[in-house]
Order: C-alpha cells, then structure tokens, then sequence
C-alpha cells in the first residue's frame, strides 16, 4: 500500500488512478524492471474501473474518510452497521465522481474503496490492457502513424516483460490498448 493511503482505507491507485500511475512511471523508468514488474503484478488480471480525474489518491482517501466522519462512521463496528448486508455503497465525492465501498480484507484497512462502474471520470480498462500500456511507456516506446509498427511494440513488449500471448490487431475502433496508451503519452506530453 502507497504511504499516502491513510488507515483504515484499502486503495490500490496502482490498479485505479491515471495520475498516480503517470507519476509512477517516472520513477519506474530508473529503477531495475525486476521493481516495476511487482507492482503490475498488483494490478491483477481482471477488469476495473480506472480514474481519470484531478482528485489525488490522497485527497480521495481523505475525502472518504471525511463522509464517513460527518456520518459519525469512525470504527470497524460502526462501518459494518453502515454496510449492513449490503456487499457494497457508492459515495460521491467533490468532483462528481462516485466510488464503491466495500469491506476491506485487512484488519487494519476495513474500508475497501474503489471507483465506481460508469462513474463521472472513469473508464473500464482490462488489466492487461493496462500493464502493456505501462510497459510501454516505461521503456518510452513512441506511438508510431505506422499501425503495423505499433502491433509490434505492444506483441514484442507483451511478450518480452508480461509474459502475455501477442495480439493480433490494434483496430483503432476497438483497440483498448491503443486508446489508454495515447491517454497516457499525450498527459506525459501535457504534463
């Protein structure tokens, strides 16, 4: 867990939050690939909502935490009366995103959060779909106009570092990896 994910919050930004991961990256790229291959393993296999917005991991936490202390929600025992039977609620937070509280599975971190399927400043991205993108942008591999060119940074990268099986097209209709890896090319040009 990032030190700036206060208890009792269980937060993965690794696997949830743009910026973080734009910040992350440049610190991946002088670090041996052994450090960044853990993290991504963090990141799972399955899909999930990925946020886009301005809020940082650190503000969302504290936001969290401040809903929760305006409902006088500050122990375990008073958030699984709040939860109830429910597997999970949605908060808002103050940029109209919403996240998904669930129980967290660590005694110390009870409350799970992560942002919420369809909500203002997500969108759903397939773990693997995230791990190529961030390969690529460690090992600074450039969007090229030559589609074919592109197919085999992802296949030669996916294959070399993820141990993933190669694609077989990057249709710019469908092609998940294509959209997310110019979102992040074009922040790290932004920012």
């Amino acid at each position: 867990m990032p030190p700036e994910i206060p208890l009792p919050i269980q937060y993965n930004p690794y696997k949830h939050h743009f910026r973080f991961l734009l910040n992350e990256i440049k610190e991946w790229r002088v670090n041996d690939w052994s450090v960044t291959e853990k993290v991504l393993l963090s990141i799972g296999n399955n899909l999930f909502d990925f946020y886009l917005g301005e809020l940082t991991p650190e503000q969302i936490c504290n936001s969290s935490l401040n809903y929760f202390e305006t409902k006088n929600i500050t122990t375990q025992t008073a958030f699984n009366h709040w939860l109830g039977n429910s597997e999970w609620k949605k908060i808002t937070l103050s940029d109209e995103s919403q996240w998904l509280i669930k129980r967290g599975n660590q005694a110390d971190r009870y409350i799970h959060i992560h942002p919420a399927k369809f909500s203002k400043h997500t969108i759903r991205v397939r773990a693997t779909t995230l791990k190529t993108v961030l390969t690529l942008c460690v090992h600074k591999i450039p969007i090229s106009d030559d589609g074919e060119q592109n197919l085999q940074y992802v296949n030669k990268h996916r294959s070399s570092y993820l141990q993933l099986s190669p694609i077989k097209s990057l249709d710019e209709e469908d092609s998940g990896i294509l959209k997310l890896w110019q979102l992040f090319v074009n922040a790290a040009i932004i920012s």
